[in-house]
């Protein structure tokens, strides 16, 4: 019998990683679906050769503007899994919102099925399922289970035993940028805005990590915010202390995922500050995002 893992993006891969080493899998291919969207993809195809990942399989579906082509492997892999039924012990989603891996989950039986975290959209999904409809998890999130669900925790074991012998920087904070201006969440100059309040608020240098899907234009504007270095990264910023060889003091953002993992995994001081996004159509899941964050980490608001 045989694991098959089903990933499209870094953080998935990641997580992925982690799981194959908590359930000590043996047998298994890894289908890594790239979007065409240039940084996932190398982010992706670079953390493959970090971790040694081997049993990988490229699938290449574009996220967007699909052609006829993209359509036709959508069909050919809908029945082509469905050939592997009785052939696997356990399926591992990565993106339990995707068009694509649906067409995985409609081909196994729920109780081979096992989720992966996608950022914080696990509490969330969680938050969606009843104990009629629900899957089991792999996550690292602390999340109260339904009837007949199995919630597997991950601590990213693997991942710490490989950030040893770190040297700690207590000067140093790592804001992670989000792109919540470019999907219209908040305005860009609401945006900068906010930098520039926790830039103040801080009195340690500040490394601004750019989110992969901000705008050039927009990073341009924030590298002129004095005593802030913008830094973008071709990996998974959970990898950070792997390849600078240092722990960052803090590790600060408005909601994402990373502020978790980042502070499980290093063991630091995590800061989560709120912004306005009543206007938001996001605003629910962003409001669930920040209940939750809350019970861990000290959410700030420097609006009051």
């Amino acid at each position: 019998m045989k694991s098959l893992f089903f990933i499209e993006s870094p953080l998935q891969l990641l997580n992925a990683y982690e799981a194959k080493n908590y359930f000590n899998i043996q047998k298994y291919d890894f289908y890594i679906r790239l979007s065409n969207e240039e940084t996932n993809d190398s982010q992706i195809l670079n953390l493959i050769l970090i971790l040694k990942i081997e049993h990988v399989k490229i699938i290449k579906i574009n996220a967007l503007n699909k052609g006829f082509k993209d359509y036709i492997k959508l069909i050919f892999f809908k029945f082509f899994f469905k050939f592997f039924k009785k052939k696997v012990d356990k399926i591992f989603i990565g993106n339990y919102h995707s068009g694509f891996l649906s067409l995985i989950l409609k081909s196994f039986s729920r109780d081979k099925i096992i989720l992966l975290d996608d950022g914080s959209k696990s509490i969330n999904i969680q938050s969606d399922f009843t104990d009629k409809k629900n899957y089991n998890l792999f996550t690292m999130y602390d999340l109260k289970k339904f009837k007949n669900q199995i919630i597997y925790q991950n601590e990213y074991v693997t991942l710490q035993s490989r950030l040893k012998n770190l040297v700690f920087n207590q000067n140093q904070v790592l804001f992670l940028g989000l792109k919540i201006s470019e999907i219209n969440i908040v305005t860009e100059e609401y945006y900068l805005q906010q930098i520039k309040a926790i830039v103040k608020y801080y009195n340690k240098e500040i490394v601004y990590v750019a989110h992969r899907g901000e705008l050039e234009i927009k990073l341009n504007k924030i590298r002129r915010i004095k005593n802030l270095k913008v830094i973008q990264l071709d990996y998974p910023i959970e990898f950070f202390g792997l390849y600078n060889n240092i722990i960052p003091a803090v590790v600060s953002s408005f909601y994402s995922t990373a502020l978790l993992t980042m502070k499980n995994i290093y063991n630091i001081e995590a800061d989560s500050f709120m912004f306005d996004f009543d206007k938001s159509d996001y605003k629910v899941a962003i409001q669930k995002t920040y209940d939750y964050y809350g019970k861990y980490i000290e959410v700030k608001n420097l609006n009051d």
